[in-house]
């Protein structure tokens, strides 16, 4: 049986395990992207209802 560094791999049990993935970057990542899709909604909305108020005013 060899034997694996501890340091490297999280031995535990006489048997190598692989380390957890750190999911914090993912995180700020997911709210970052949720956070600039909102807000391109909502301007999208904004600007399309400023296009219809223009067109009535316009129409009148």
């Amino acid at each position: 049986m060899k034997d694996c560094p501890a340091a490297a791999f999280g031995c535990s049990c006489n048997r190598c395990v692989k380390p957890e993935p750190d999911l914090t970057a993912l995180i700020r990542f997911n709210r970052a992207t949720y956070a600039t899709a909102t807000f391109l909604i909502l301007l999208a909305v904004l600007l399309g209802l400023m296009a219809v108020g223009l067109l009535r005013t316009e129409g009148a």
